[in-house]
């Protein structure tokens, strides 16, 4: 059976990634960043090794990023209450792209900000009964 495993996105500054993802998001950095001479840097963000992100810093020569016609955003689950995140978020500079409000469905609340990368980066209000 397959799984779902992770994320890879591109990263105009892994340090910058790196804090965004472990200290403001909350995210572990489970291993890196790990050089890999002439090619990349990457890290791994996660809760744990069942579902990360993978952060690539690419080392050769290229033109600047820019994201992608098809890419939509990546989704995270929050500990605690949603409002209080993105006040704290907003606080340490993150750029909120939307408040949280009801998500489509109205079963939970559901903001949008934006990593260094540009990446729209959905963040969610636990499920109701859920443990985390």
């Amino acid at each position: 059976m397959s799984r779902y495993l992770h994320t890879s996105i591109f990263v105009s500054d892994m340090a910058a990634s790196i804090d965004f993802y472990t200290t403001k998001l909350g995210l572990k950095l489970l291993d890196g960043p790990v050089h890999y001479p002439g090619n990349a840097d990457m890290a791994f963000v996660g809760a744990d090794w069942n579902s990360y992100i993978e952060l690539v810093y690419d080392l050769e020569d290229h033109e600047p990023y820019a994201l992608g016609n098809r890419y939509e955003h990546l989704a995270l689950e929050v500990e605690g209450d949603l409002g209080e995140v993105i006040d704290r978020l907003a606080a340490q500079g993150v750029k909120i792209l939307k408040a949280p409000k009801k998500s489509p469905g109205g079963s939970r609340a559901i903001a949008f900000v934006e990593d260094p990368n540009g990446i729209p980066v959905e963040l969610l209000e636990p499920r109701a009964g859920a443990v985390l």
